[in-house]
């Protein structure tokens, strides 16, 4: 929050003016040409840093000259060291945006995201990509910790597809974020009023759940370049495709290899493996890794692709039955995979995931059917020969599901092996109204 001004603030000297002249805030605007809402903002505190041409164009409509006039861009000037408290403050304040669960898996894609930011030149636009349940933003809230403690640069999260949705800013809201909102959800071109704030200031934002949020890729090119300091992250199930964008794909965490689970001190390190165990601590107290039921994990994170999301499903069922139950029925019935991720909330994981399926262009679509008739792991030259298509026809197909999330790569002795996700199988074999395939079932519990 913005912390209350002290007197002779530019916001009390910006009223007094206007007072003094007579002039309500819509005829100071009219005359300024800087809008209402901007003057409103600046009149109350919550805009602490204007830029200088629009405390040139409030002087102007002020008739302020000599003294008066120094005093007034004085005022202004004081207030510029509040812009970095304002936004790193807001992001501190709002607890949704933080967690308190320790990352799992994601040591290099961290890394390299908090390397691009950090170098000079800084990365402008980065795109964290992949199917829902991934953890994109689960990664991205990490980016941000890290970046506030070790970069010390001002941090502005703002929460998308909840501000499409039902999003209401209040009182407390900072104008910051209520004009970013405005601006990425299509509400008002606020590009003007955020370039206001900011100016030259070195900030990130980060732009969280574009899924489907249609984005104005013209505001936001004018945003970076009105504020040549800013660089945003955002997290979306496809690029934004603007001009300069960084893509970072994100993959499900690795899952155990052929016989890992016979040697336990290596499978607890897999990272789909320590997640799992992690999450049932809570409702499994007494659950212990052991060479009984080593299988059993190992056998149930290849299943569930070792998605965050569906590992945290299978995790919380188990508060009603035990684990070996849970893993039975999926066996028994890989339809049950089904079921189980169903229950995903906000949006459901599996409705998110058809989603991806069926919005995919008409060639890409194709081949995935194609290549579901392909079992096991392949490489992109049996892929070739299953398929038809020549190898950049369809290397340039592999990317986009790539990208997206649909496919997973595992390298082995030196060679990338590709496969598809469990649960794509499944959206598939639904939207064909078909059932899976024997082969289909048997690599459920094959590695990925």
């Amino acid at each position: 929050m913005v912390r209350a001004r002290s007197e002779g603030s530019f916001s009390q000297v910006l009223r007094q003016q206007r007072l003094r002249c007579g002039l309500t805030q819509l005829q100071l605007a009219a005359l300024s040409t800087i809008s209402v809402r901007a003057i409103r903002d600046m009149e109350s505190g919550r805009v602490a840093s204007p830029r200088r041409a629009t405390v040139a164009l409030l002087a102007g409509a002020l008739r302020l000259t000599g003294q008066a006039r120094t005093a007034f861009c004085r005022a202004a000037q004081v207030e510029s060291s509040y812009l970095d408290k304002m936004v790193t403050e807001s992001m501190r304040s709002d607890a949704s945006v933080w967690t308190t669960d320790g990352l799992v898996g994601r040591e290099h894609e961290l890394d390299a995201i908090t390397g691009l930011l950090a170098a000079e030149p800084r990365q402008r636009l980065l795109t964290i990509t992949g199917i829902s349940g991934v953890g994109k933003t689960r990664l991205a809230l990490e980016v941000g910790q890290r970046v506030l403690a070790e970069l010390d640069i001002p941090l502005l999260w703002v929460p998308v597809a909840e501000a499409h949705h039902d999003w209401i800013p209040n009182a407390a809201t900072p104008p910051l974020l209520e004009a970013m909102v405005e601006l990425i959800t299509g509400q008002a071109d606020t590009s003007g009023e955020l370039a206001a704030i900011i100016g030259t200031t070195p900030m990130i934002v980060f732009l969280d759940g574009l899924d489907d949020v249609p984005v104005h890729a013209r505001a936001l090119l004018r945003l970076l370049a009105d504020c040549p300091h800013v660089t945003v992250v955002t997290t979306a199930r496809v690029p934004l495709g603007i001009r300069g964008e960084c893509v970072l794909p994100l993959a499900p965490l690795a899952v155990p290899e052929p016989g890992q689970e016979r040697d336990l001190d290596s499978l607890i390190q897999v990272p789909a493996v320590s997640l799992l165990l992690r999450q049932l601590a809570p409702v499994q107290p007494d659950f212990r890794l052991n060479p009984a039921n080593a299988s059993m994990i190992a056998g149930l994170c290849r299943m569930l692709d070792g998605l965050p999301a569906a590992l945290g499903l299978a995790a919380s069922q188990c508060l009603m039955e035990p684990l070996p139950h849970l893993y039975g029925q999926l066996v028994d019935d890989p339809r049950n995979l089904h079921a189980l991720i169903c229950h995903h909330p906000e949006p459901m994981l599996y409705a998110a995931v058809m989603s991806s399926v069926e919005t995919l262009p008409q060639p890409h679509r194709r081949l995935l059917d194609r290549l579901l008739q392909i079992d096991g792991c392949w490489t992109v030259d049996e892929a070739a020969g299953a398929t038809g298509l020549s190898r950049p026809e369809l290397t340039r197909s592999l990317h986009v599901l790539f990208i997206r999330g649909l496919l997973r790569r595992v390298e082995r002795h030196g060679d990338y092996l590709i496969s598809m996700l469990n649960i794509v199988r499944h959206a598939c074999a639904e939207i064909h109204d078909v059932p899976l395939s024997r082969a289909d079932q048997a690599h459920l519990f094959a590695i990925m």
